[in-house]
């Protein structure tokens, strides 16, 4: 395919397991994508005028998670949380502020927050990086903890999980990014670690996995497969109601969902 990416961001190998054809068309081709309006009930793809992208909606949760104290998880006062949104997006309406301090309050009062506020020296937004076959992957981790050759990272989500659990959503687009975090933290030394998905919908529905020291191969293993796809030019549609909203290649030259009635 002529196309050997030096470095690969975990949520480039996220969009490229979610569908390789929206891959090519966004990291290979430069499209950009078409990006829709969260509607008033967080799930769908009709946009609005004044009305924040989905991205910029879940940009404001995780930003504000930032400023929520992993020791002591409270979320601000709500007319900080109104002004400081604001301040990040002034477009922004009173149905989407109402969502978005709905998600940071979910966190809040959430089992997972509970454990973080327990576990010394956890720290948010902390970068990683390594390489492997000659692939640079790179990221942030939304919350890291450390100590005794253990390691614990949270990744949240402010998806709209739809009629999908929170774990069939990590199967279908997250295994090569859990498997990115894994190994960045066991190649930097750490024994075990554990990964965990918390989608902010449904905070107590968290989805965490394991990996030991004696994973590392298998995860390799898995991560090269990855990256000789990409190589390859292993570019297929993979159409779902999730991975076809926003795509610049839908209805330019990808039929995007109807492939998949096609196919049946």
């Amino acid at each position: 395919s002529g196309h050997r990416p030096r470095r690969l961001s975990y949520s480039a190998l996220a969009l490229f397991e979610r569908c390789s054809y929206r891959y090519y068309a966004e990291r290979v081709a430069g499209l950009r994508p078409v990006e829709a309006a969260v509607p008033e009930d967080g799930a769908g793809d009709v946009a609005a005028e004044g009305r924040l992208l989905a991205t910029e909606l879940g940009d404001a949760v995780h930003r504000l998670l930032e400023l929520v104290p992993l020791a002591a998880p409270q979320a601000p006062a709500r007319a900080e949380l109104e002004a400081t949104v604001r301040g990040w997006y002034p477009r922004v309406t009173g149905d989407e502020l109402e969502r978005i301090a709905a998600l940071v309050d979910a966190y809040c009062a959430s089992p997972l927050a509970q454990r973080l506020a327990g576990l010394a020296g956890a720290l948010p937004e902390r970068p990683f990086a390594f390489e492997h076959d000659g692939v640079l992957l790179h990221g942030r981790l939304d919350v890291l903890w450390l100590e005794g050759g253990r390691a614990l990272v949270v990744d949240y989500k402010s998806n709209a999980l739809g009629e999908a659990t929170p774990a069939e959503i990590v199967e279908a687009d997250y295994t090569l990014q859990r498997l990115v975090y894994a190994l960045a933290c066991l190649r930097a030394g750490v024994e075990e670690v554990e990964v965990a998905y918390q989608f902010l919908e449904r905070p107590e529905e968290v989805v965490s996995a394991t990996f030991a020291r004696q994973d590392v191969a298998g995860l390799e293993e898995r991560l090269s497969a990855a990256i000789a796809r990409i190589r390859d030019g292993d570019f297929r549609p993979t159409p779902s109601a999730y991975a076809c909203q926003g795509c610049p290649a839908l209805d330019v030259v990808c039929a995007g969902p109807r492939l998949a009635l096609a196919r049946e």
